[in-house]
């Protein structure tokens, strides 16, 4: 019997499922795609989820399932003070000379 994980899994509300459920679950995910081509929303709502999405996670497939609201998305990061979106060295935006390339 092998001790490492297998190439599937599953966290319905941030909990990981057990490997057999995560088995089954990817299973049912799957035949319903092959029967409804991109209709995640409807194996959703017929499986009682809000929200479902496969990812790749360290060489694992991986359902995201959620059976409530998911958590908001992360804010975007801002860029560091000094790196891009400024108007750099010329201090006018644009080329010295107006020569160039267009």
């Amino acid at each position: 019997m092998t001790t490492e994980p297998g190439n599937l899994a599953a966290f319905v509300d941030g909990v990981a499922l057990p490997e057999e459920a995560a088995r089954d679950l990817w299973k049912r995910f799957s035949e319903w795609m092959g029967e409804h081509k991109g209709d995640m929303e409807g194996f959703g709502k017929i499986n009682g989820y809000t929200q479902i999405t496969p990812e790749f996670r360290g060489g694992r497939a991986v359902l995201i399932a959620y059976t409530k609201e998911p958590p908001p998305a992360p804010p975007p990061q801002k860029k560091p003070a000094g790196k891009g979106g400024g108007r750099g060295r010329m201090g006018g935006g644009g080329r010295r000379g107006g020569g160039g390339r267009r």
